[in-house]
């Protein structure tokens, strides 16, 4: 049992290792002007695709890294219970209202801290998290 919630946490560490660099790399190709409507955080409808196509590949590569360290389903299900709590955490905690216009030039961490997502996207992330832990983990539970 200690084996598989090793693997639900070292799987955790990669999805959010992989997340991280995927998103800086976004970041850097876009930047500001494309990752927010002009003069506001809200973000786009084109931004939130990506962002989820983003976490179903971060949430993959952790479900395979869990499976792999793990060796059986059980470090899989509790990688998915633990993106499915924290998710929902997060979903429940009410965004801080970002005041005034958004400047032309912002670093990747006050966008993070700032962006506006719609509300449905909080709600639909940690889902996309476990469908993509559990398909990381598919070949390797077979």
């Amino acid at each position: 049992m200690l084996r598989n919630i090793l693997a639900a946490i070292v799987g955790y560490i990669a999805m959010a290792a992989v997340l991280f660099a995927l998103f800086s790399l976004l970041w850097l190709t876009v930047g500001p002007s494309r990752a927010f409507e002009p003069g506001s955080w809200e973000v786009p409808v084109g931004w939130v695709l990506v962002q989820l196509v983003l976490g179903l590949v971060g949430a993959y590569i952790g479900g395979h890294v869990c499976a792999r360290v793990a060796h059986d389903a059980r470090g899989a299900t509790i990688l998915i219970g633990l993106v499915i709590v924290l998710g929902v955490v997060n979903a429940l905690i009410p965004p801080e209202m970002a005041l005034g216009l958004r400047p032309d030039d912002v670093s990747m961490m006050e966008a993070t801290a700032r962006a506006r997502q719609p509300a449905w996207f909080n709600w639909l992330n940690p889902l996309i998290g476990a469908v993509g832990v559990w398909f990381g983990s598919w070949k390797l539970r077979a």
